[in-house]
């Protein structure tokens, strides 16, 4: 059986601060065979953490997640940078590198038109980050369109990877996962590292006026426990 995270984020994202090593030792300690390294707008993440793993029983999977004017767009086992930003040429690139179309978290932030959802190749169902509401809005899209479903954690923090996990019964995660097998293990994150999130987002983009505001979302959040 074959464990993975498929939607994890690293410091070269800009509102992560969670370094290769610590994705790598952060996966290991919650019994994952595996993770997808989808940082926003680079596969660099995916190639740093490929690059340190010498565990060959360990798989990394290359990845990106592309804001495009139809919203983000995950590429899972890419090679290289990705260019484009227009949704169909990106997902024909995607392709084009023999790798696999992902339209994450669908209801939040998505233009969903029918060429968008006609291309992609698979949908995130679930999403540890997103609402019930909006997930279940995501598996029932995804039925009406016959796609293959996965679940992803989009972990911001080392803690949060492995909050959702699927596990597959071969290597084979490709195949797996475009013919819709694969059991997934789900788990909301708390709300309060999604605040936190913003807070690393708004400092590493220099958006300093934003941080007494997420700072207060954040405390509020720790207190009420969410």
């Amino acid at each position: 059986m074959v464990s993975l995270d498929l939607h994890v984020h690293s410091r070269f994202s800009f509102d992560c601060l969670a370094t290769p090593q610590e994705i790598l030792r952060g996966a290991r300690n919650k019994g994952l065979s595996g993770v997808a390294v989808t940082d926003h707008e680079t596969i660099q993440g995916g190639l740093a953490t490929a690059q340190l793993n010498k565990d060959p029983n360990f798989l990394v999977i290359i990845g990106a997640e592309y804001c495009t004017e139809a919203g983000d767009v995950i590429g899972l086992f890419l090679r290289d940078e990705i260019a484009t930003r227009e949704p169909m040429k990106l997902i024909d690139e995607i392709h084009r590198q023999g790798g696999v179309a992902v339209l994450p978290h669908p209801y939040h932030g998505h233009d969903l038109t029918p060429s968008l959802l006609e291309r992609v190749d698979i949908i995130e169902g679930f999403n540890a980050r997103e609402t019930s509401l909006n997930n279940q809005r995501a598996l029932e899209i995804a039925k009406e369109w016959n796609k293959p479903v996965i679940c992803g954690s989009d972990a911001h923090f080392r803690r949060d990877i492995g909050t959702c996990r699927m596990i597959f019964s071969t290597n084979d995660i490709r195949t797996e996962l475009l013919c819709n097998q694969g059991r997934w293990v789900t788990r909301y994150t708390p709300r309060y590292r999604m605040s936190a999130s913003q807070v690393v987002k708004a400092a590493k983009l220099r958006r300093y006026h934003y941080i007494p505001y997420h700072l207060a979302r954040l405390v509020k959040r720790l207190a009420i426990g969410r």
